[in-house]
């Protein structure tokens, strides 16, 4: 493809995107106004609220006016928690708009041509949606959605798999590509011997440890609305929907299920989680206060389990085994270090680190404010959740290390003689 095609495509592609992703949500909130329409209310409502969804998908804040919840007096107030099962939606889409321009030869018409797209229809959603009750900060709504793009983008045209096209057409590999690939790898070969050998067995290992912490977390929420199927239909009966607005409230639960899921392993960890100031959810005791009237709070492990203290060996055992399967991926560090303990103190902790890291970064992005008052605080302690992760992880990694990454005999030829002769 040459330039004007990669332009006009990829500017194409990212309206699309957007257009998908207000879609979601306006297309079932179009048919509950065409079917239980309130004549007062006109298309406009369920209009804003999907570009507020939208919008609040790429990070943006949602300023809610005092006073503006019907007859319930209400401070101004902000919601900041981002729906990540929507944010996941629209950064999948983004990425593979971003491997679809592999086929091009050339990447940064597309780059420019997807993000002004882009750009132009969060300016518009963020104009159009504004009201006086309910509106998107304007300047997050201009500028968080083409950079959440680009980011994606970025992402997928540089390292996804180059599209099938591009190669049977004899289009050559884009030089951004080629450019970015070289320079990491001068930078990779370039780092301390010990970074080069251990950053791809702890980045494998402490990856595995959240994925598995993210499963055991997922079983554990359809376990207890398995369990707690009867309080689950009594808030859906108690909220007095029709079937139209609870398909639409259970659409709204499934866009927040991954926060709901990051909780459970924040709950696994031990450092547990709060739904509003002042309390805390964890294996080691609750305190609650009121909670919101959804459904899905049936799935909390509010109470402590049954199983207590038990449920903090997950990333532990997590850490164990990814440590010892990663041994395949581990020649460098057994060919590179000596000593056992300077290998599997080094795996240890780099594994504990990028845990850390990861299960960090998902806890800010699943917490934030839903409400005045108390419920400005929903979520996790980000640097706490680190911390406890971080002590949980390195310490069994660094025993189990001691399997993988334990040298093979010894690098040096004088340390093999002193061997023989010992």
């Amino acid at each position: 493809m040459n330039r004007k095609l990669t332009f006009l495509i990829a500017a194409l592609e990212a309206a699309i995107v957007a257009a998908i992703g207000v879609g979601i949500t306006l297309a079932p909130l179009t048919v509950v106004w065409l079917f239980e329409n309130d004549p007062s209310i006109d298309w406009l409502v369920p209009y804003r609220t999907s570009a507020d969804i939208w919008l609040m998908a790429h990070g943006t804040r949602l300023m809610v006016s005092e006073g503006a919840l019907g007859s319930v007096a209400v401070p101004e107030f902000v919601i900041s928690m981002l729906p990540l099962g929507m944010t996941f939606v629209v950064g999948y889409m983004a990425f593979k708009l971003g491997r679809r321009l592999t086929s091009a030869s050339e990447l940064w018409p597309g780059w420019i041509a997807a993000t002004a797209s882009y750009g132009g229809i969060s300016f518009l959603l963020s104009t159009t949606a504004h009201n006086d009750a309910i509106y998107p900060v304007t300047w997050q709504g201009t500028f968080f959605p083409p950079a959440f793009l680009f980011f994606f983008v970025l992402i997928g045209s540089l390292f996804g798999k180059r599209e099938a096209i591009g190669d049977a057409m004899g289009i050559p590999e884009p030089t951004e590509r080629i450019w970015v690939r070289a320079y990491l790898l001068r930078q990779f070969n370039s780092m301390h011997w010990a970074i080069r050998a251990m950053l791809s067995p702890a980045f494998r290992a402490g990856t595995g440890v959240v994925a598995i912490t993210l499963g055991v977390s997922s079983v554990l929420i359809a376990v207890l609305i398995a369990l707690n199927w009867i309080q689950f239909t009594r808030l859906y009966e108690g909220l007095h929907v029709s079937i139209l607005g609870g398909i639409i409230l259970t659409l709204g639960q499934i866009a927040i299920l991954p926060n709901v899921i990051v909780y459970g392993a924040s709950w696994l960890t031990g450092v547990g989680f709060a739904i509003g100031e002042g309390s805390m959810i964890s294996p080691l005791g609750t305190v609650v206060g009121p909670l919101p009237a959804l459904p899905i709070t049936a799935a909390l492990p509010i109470g402590q389990a049954e199983f207590g203290l038990i449920a903090v060996l997950v990333p532990m055992l997590a850490a164990f085994i990814t440590t010892l399967l990663i041994r395949r991926h581990a020649a460098d560090i057994r060919f590179e270090f000596a000593s056992a303990w300077s290998a599997a103190i080094s795996l240890g902790l780099a594994i504990g680190v990028i845990a850390a890291v990861e299960l960090g970064i998902l806890a800010a992005l699943a917490s934030g404010s839903v409400g005045p008052g108390r419920l400005e605080t929903v979520g996790i302690n980000p640097w706490m959740l680190m911390v406890v992760v971080f002590i949980e992880v390195a310490s069994v990694a660094i025993l189990a290390a001691f399997f993988s990454a334990r040298p093979d005999k010894p690098d040096h030829p004088l340390l093999s003689r002193k061997h023989k002769v010992n």
